[in-house]
């Protein structure tokens, strides 16, 4: 009988074949989203998910005064301390990076962040090892992954070789790589090109520092815990050392330590001064499940009411079959396989779509490696297991209960039609034209946002504008003279910090209040380089030290927190976390001191003494920014032949933020084309048959003098209130989603504008008005005595 069941479904589904391709793609294109987004998913929640011992291995943060956000950084010293005074402590680890040059042999040194750690540190985590050997207690060796030893030595093998760390300075660290680890997966908190051992990290004078000390932060400290459930009294405990470490540093101010595990060390995403990397935010996690989930549905739909159209050719078929002996249940399962076979080719189809997906919407996003291992995930294969019965029943339930349920005597009576008059079709059909609603207004609301963001005003001037790490705060002077030879260059300044590349942050406090703040250093110059504009008060002095530890310029932001207006402001002392007190002498109008992922945030500026300047900013004049970068890289070449150039342009902060908006506007666009297109399919599918059904009324209608337009009204009529519906359940659901997705994305965008909402109103509207006057100018165009005739 199954043999049967099948001649029968392959010689249907190849009688139809456009009916049989349309909803093998749609299917195959939902199934194929719904793959990606739940892959999207379990990589978002994967991270860190492959170390063995996770469960008792906590990460050691912090909490400063002034501020309860959690911080990234921990006094290394309390790895030691922790091991030694409390028991349930087995073993603590140490990670730290710094930016450093290194090079191996004769060849060019490469900028690179070296990793710093304790030799237990492979006992914690599983990093594969590819040759070699992984012990640092050795402190003249280091141990390097496939892509360092690629880029640093090329085809040769690295094991034996050596790499000099520290290449361009004094005090040079020649060390002997003895071991090849795998690349880090990328849903790793913990990244890294290289590992030494913690004591090989120097000071930028060359000094090391104390091992028994608390006034060294570490990016990271890790401690294993012989029972996962001492954590919350352990954190308490670790109190004790907050005046140890108060009285080490100055500027930092602890109050409190808690233990995070492994497990979700990557899920806290708002961490300051975060040294390891956290997962993608939720809107990068749902979002691409939610809008998966609109085109599984929305494909599931279109094959529904495709389906439910073509069943008017089939109705012999199942009176033949009824009046043969076919039980209700047998039609059912027929029509229940054949809809499984074709959602089986659909997900061999969809296999085929991803392939090229997938590597597609990785290259979108920094960081982001989403896979399909369809062959190896046991989970993966379950999943599409349960996508094959869900689709099958989800889209093919319908049509197999409608079509089964007809009696055999009315089918070869004749008195059986139906099709798009049906109320569930309709609102299978207004659901559909929904979900378009939701996908072109959030394409619509993400492409605005993106033309609102590359026209956002940051407060200053970012355009023209090149920065030049020094990597020596002694190479200002000899930097600057030779800058002034280049031509095309507008001004110079010096500085410590610059906006949104360096920074640090720091509790200020004034009138018995904390605010923690975006702390900068500042040199001559350097407010009016960036065009800041002041809005009350006045600039540091130029060239004098009259202000030097004494003044400080804020921004409105950090003004108001403060419960001052900016003329208000002028002339109050803030005290810093050191207890250094600066009289406010500039207040600045509030400006983007980061990018557009997160809000404006206070801000305070202090000059710093030229002796310490260790970058230099040029505004380049309008036009000449390529030549100007090129000119200061040879210049710079031939100051340090040996020390690589670290400059970058100051609107590289934008760029990342508009790739994203532009990423996410694309793929939206992308949906949205593909559920409009679905829509209309469907659309045009169950006006067919409605029309068919109303032939001999069209007919009739045409020969008493009906105008086209009141054909087109006659048939509009059955659809208006649907299309009213949905248009009204779209716009809501478009707006809430596209707003909720762009406020966790952006802290500063454009919302979701009345235009967006109107312009994909009118579109979609149009879309289907289209699809029902071409199928309705397709009926007025044929004869009129033909359609009598067939009645």
């Amino acid at each position: 009988m199954l043999r049967n069941y099948l001649t029968i479904i392959f010689r249907n589904l190849w009688r139809n074949k456009l009916y049989t391709s349309v909803n093998m793609v749609s299917l195959a294109v939902g199934i194929a989203s719904i793959v990606w987004g739940i892959q999207t998913y379990r990589y978002g929640f994967s991270y860190n998910n492959f170390h063995k011992d996770q469960k008792n291995i906590f990460r050691v943060l912090t909490k400063v005064a002034g501020n309860d956000n959690l911080k990234g950084y921990c006094p290394q010293y309390l790895a030691q301390m922790a091991k030694n005074d409390f028991p349930s402590v087995k073993e603590a680890v140490r990670w730290d990076s710094r930016g450093l040059n290194v090079k191996a042999g004769q060849n060019e040194p490469f900028e690179s962040q070296a990793h710093f750690t304790d030799p237990q540190f492979f006992d914690f985590f599983n990093f594969p090892l590819l040759r070699g050997t992984a012990q640092i207690q050795d402190h003249s060796t280091i141990v390097i992954t496939e892509k360092a030893a690629k880029k640093f030595f090329g085809e040769e093998d690295p094991i034996g070789k050596t790499l000099i760390l520290y290449s361009d300075e004094p005090f040079k660290l020649p060390l002997k790589v003895t071991g090849i680890l795998k690349n880090p997966p990328a849903n790793s908190s913990i990244q890294f090109e290289m590992i030494t051992n913690n004591d090989n990290q120097l000071r930028p004078d060359g000094s090391a520092p104390k091992n028994d000390g608390w006034e060294w932060m570490s990016d990271a400290v890790f401690i294993k815990l012989s029972n996962p459930a001492d954590a919350p009294k352990l954190a308490a405990a670790f109190n004790k050392y907050v005046p140890l470490q108060n009285s080490a540093r100055i500027f930092i101010k602890l109050k409190s330590f808690s233990l995070d595990p492994l497990s979700e060390v990557a899920n806290e995403i708002d961490i300051d001064n975060n040294g390891l990397y956290s997962r993608p935010n939720d809107s990068a996690t749902y979002g691409p499940l939610a809008l998966s989930i609109l085109i599984l549905l929305s494909a599931c739909l279109n094959f529904a009411n495709t389906s439910v159209a073509r069943s008017n050719s089939r109705l012999k078929e199942i009176g033949v079959r009824k009046v043969m002996g076919s039980l209700y249940s047998q039609i059912i399962f027929q029509q229940l396989l054949e809809c499984a076979l074709i959602v089986l080719l659909a997900i061999g189809l969809s296999i085929v779509l991803n392939n090229f997906w997938l590597p597609t919407f990785n290259s979108m996003f920094e960081g982001v490696k989403v896979e399909a291992h369809y062959l190896s995930d046991f989970k993966l294969l379950m999943i599409l297991g349960a996508v094959l019965l869900g689709v099958t029943l989800l889209a093919g339930a319908y049509p197999a209960f409608y079509i089964s349920r007809f009696n055999a005597t009315n089918i070869f009576r004749g008195s059986v039609k139906f099709g798009g008059s049906n109320l569930f079709s309709r609102l299978l059909l207004g659901l559909q034209v929904a979900i378009s609603f939701i996908t072109v207004i959030a394409g619509v609301a993400f492409s605005r946002n993106s033309s609102f963001q590359n026209k956002y005003d940051y407060g200053y001037d970012k355009a023209n504008v090149i920065g030049v790490d020094l990597q020596s705060d002694l190479a200002y002077a000899s930097v600057r003279d030779a800058f002034s030879q280049v031509q095309g260059i507008e001004k110079t300044a010096g500085t410590v910090n610059n906006i949104g590349f360096s920074y640090s942050r720091m509790p200020l406090q004034a009138k018995g209040i904390k605010n923690e703040s975006i702390f900068m250093y500042t040199g001559d110059h350097y407010i009016n380089l960036m065009k800041l504009k002041l809005t009350a008060g006045r600039d540091f002095m130029d060239g004098g030290r009259g202000d030097i530890g004494k003044s400080m310029i804020i921004n409105e932001n950090l003004a108001f927190r403060f419960g001052w207006k900016p003329e208000e402001a002028v002339g109050k002392i803030i005290a810093s976390n050191d207890s250094t007190s600066y009289t406010v002498v500039g207040v600045l109008k509030d400006f983007t001191p980061q990018t557009l992922f997160e809000p404006i945030q206070p801000v305070a500026m202090i000059p710093a003494d030229p002796v310490h300047y260790s970058r230099i900013m040029i505004r380049a004049r309008p036009g000449s920014l390529s030549s100007v970068y090129a000119a200061v890289n040879a210049a710079w070449t031939r100051l340090y032949p040996m020390k690589p150039f670290r400059g970058y342009y100051q609107d590289e902060l934008a760029a990342n933020a508009a790739r994203v908006n532009e990423s996410v506007a694309t793929i939206f666009s992308w949906f949205a084309l593909i559920s409009v297109m679905m829509a209309a399919t469907s659309m045009f599918a169950l006006v067919s048959l409605n029309v068919l059904k109303r032939s001999k009324e069209i007919a009739i209608r045409k020969v008493v003098g009906a105008e086209d337009k009141h054909i087109f009204q006659l048939v509009m009529r059955g659809y208006a209130w649907i299309l009213l519906l949905a248009a009204i359940i779209g716009c809501y659901g478009g707006y809430a989603l596209s707003k909720l997705l762009m406020d966790m994305i952006f802290r500063i965008n454009a919302g979701v504008s009345s235009g967006s909402l109107l312009l994909s109103f009118a579109g979609v509207l149009f879309i289907c008005s289209v699809t029902i006057g071409v199928r309705v100018w397709m009926v007025l165009r044929s004869k009129t005595t033909d359609a009598l005739k067939a009645n």
